[in-house]
């Protein structure tokens, strides 16, 4: 029924249907408890609404939810992960601390990976971009990938 509203209303004003849309989808990830990350835009940090506002919650060493999101931890829709990594760590330049993990098997058997679960020892490397994160994987110990932040880890766009 809101495809046949959507569709009957795209007909009508195109423009503001797409506006709709696009607000409708973010609402409906919301109300899941999930966050999108957004088109195009690896790297940026998902995060939990949820975990975020609870003010009980206990302080502890590892994120709540969340971390970077991108290719390099995708799953594509076909399911097959061949030639992706299967193991990651987001390394902050400017502290030279690894601040994300990500772990197929890990993931695969239904839960998050921990920063823990991961050891990783960081030896800085001077080609790493400053005042950035890198993505290493830790298989080959290469950069794969790498994006600004700001002081707070936060993408920049």
């Amino acid at each position: 029924m809101l495809g046949d509203i959507i569709l009957d209303f795209a007909a009508k004003a195109p423009r503001l249907a797409t506006v709709c849309l696009i607000l409708a989808a973010g609402t409906s990830l919301s109300a899941c408890g999930g966050a999108a990350e957004a088109a195009g835009n690896p790297g940026i940090p998902a995060t939990d609404t949820a975990a975020s506002s609870a003010a009980s919650a206990p302080a502890s060493s590892e994120p709540a939810a969340g971390g970077y999101d991108g290719w390099w931890n995708a799953t594509p829709a076909s399911g097959s992960t061949a030639g992706l990594p299967q193991e990651t760590v987001a390394i902050n330049t400017r502290t030279n601390t690894v601040v994300d993990a990500f772990s197929r098997k890990i993931n695969d058997a239904g839960r998050p990976t921990r920063l823990a679960d991961v050891p990783y020892t960081v030896v800085p490397d001077p080609s790493w971009p400053a005042e950035s994160v890198v993505i290493i994987d830790t298989a080959t110990n290469t950069m794969i990938e790498n994006f600004r932040v700001d002081l707070n880890g936060n993408p920049l766009r």
